[in-house]
């Protein structure tokens, strides 16, 4: 099993506290045949430092760029990497030490193109299990509804070991800031045939409540829009999902629009009366699909249903 090679892509940016242990993390795998790509991405602080002081360990690359966001870095590593299978860890995360190896193992037994895991919520110092599911083969749709209706693994690349052949030509979006990864797993299964899930956490992501994207005014496009939804957007006009999987992404994007719209009347962003046209023609435009969409249970739908009537209401 050790002949196969896998690069494990990490990006680099203002991670001076946390980016030792995600590089320990990796090195200190039971599966040492590993090729670890550092991409730091015109960091300030002492991230890049830090990087080279791993540079000597011959499974070390490190690559410096100017700062170009995320899914530029992550696209840098996929040009330089060389695996016969492709990870991804972020920064502020880790790696249990088992994780390689297991997530090879169940790629080899059973010819998966895309291994899946479970991961870890590391949250003021407690650990939550995402796993709630037994472990088995994927359809298109099983991965859609889990990045759309749960995180059960939902479309983050960081649990996912990919075969190298299924990205050839794939690449992160650079035009999206939110669901890039998302995005690039939709390319990945176009080109897949086996995807499977182990059920077991093997990530330790960390839940930065100071992330960009726990900033309110993050999630709002400069013209009047939500991120999330213009990304699916964009993830829907460019991939061929079949007609359960856009009718489950609909379904998604009707509650994020009544979740907006809702924040709007509860003063909890200040938007304009584009913004609240935007929405309201949304939710006529999908409310009539989500409500047919059988993937959301009917006690979802009458909850979404009573926000979308009184918007008023809090969660």
């Amino acid at each position: 099993m050790e002949e196969v090679k896998v690069s494990i892509i990490v990006p680099v940016y203002k991670a001076e506290e946390s980016i030792a242990r995600c590089i320990e993390a990796i090195l200190g795998q039971t599966y040492h045949n590993v090729e670890l790509l550092l991409i730091e991405d015109g960091s300030p602080d002492n991230s890049g430092e830090i990087c080279d002081s791993y540079a000597n360990d011959p499974r070390v690359k490190v690559i410096h760029n100017t700062n170009h966001g995320v899914s530029y870095t992550r696209n840098t590593g996929l040009e330089h990497a060389t695996g016969d299978y492709i990870a991804f860890c972020d920064s502020d995360d880790y790696y249990t030490p088992d994780h390689v190896e297991k997530n090879v193992s169940i790629a080899l037994k059973q010819d998966s193109d895309i291994t899946i895991s479970g991961y870890y919520i590391e949250r003021c110092e407690d650990l939550v299990s995402s796993v709630h599911v037994q472990s088995g083969s994927l359809s298109e749709n099983d991965i859609v509804r889990h990045f759309t209706i749960d995180n059960e693994f939902g479309g983050f690349c960081w649990n996912k070991l990919y075969k190298r052949e299924v990205l050839q030509g794939v690449q992160f979006p650079d035009d999206l800031s939110i669901l890039e990864d998302t995005y690039f797993l939709c390319s990945a299964i176009e080109h897949a045939k086996t995807i499977y899930y182990l059920a077991e956490p093997l990530y330790y992501y960390y839940d930065n409540l100071n992330s960009a994207t726990r900033s309110m005014d993050m999630l709002y496009s400069e013209h009047d829009t939500i991120k999330y939804i213009d990304s699916y957007r964009k993830i829907l006009a460019d991939h061929q999902l079949n007609q359960r999987s856009v009718d489950i992404i609909h379904g998604a994007m009707f509650e994020m629009s009544v979740s907006f719209r809702s924040f709007e009347y509860q003063g909890r962003h200040c938007g304009n009366q584009r913004l609240m046209r935007n929405l309201e023609a949304d939710i006529k435009l999908f409310r009539k699909g989500y409500y047919h969409c059988s993937e959301f249970s009917l006690k979802r739908k009458v909850k979404w249903t009573l926000k979308m009537l009184w918007p008023r209401l809090h969660r």
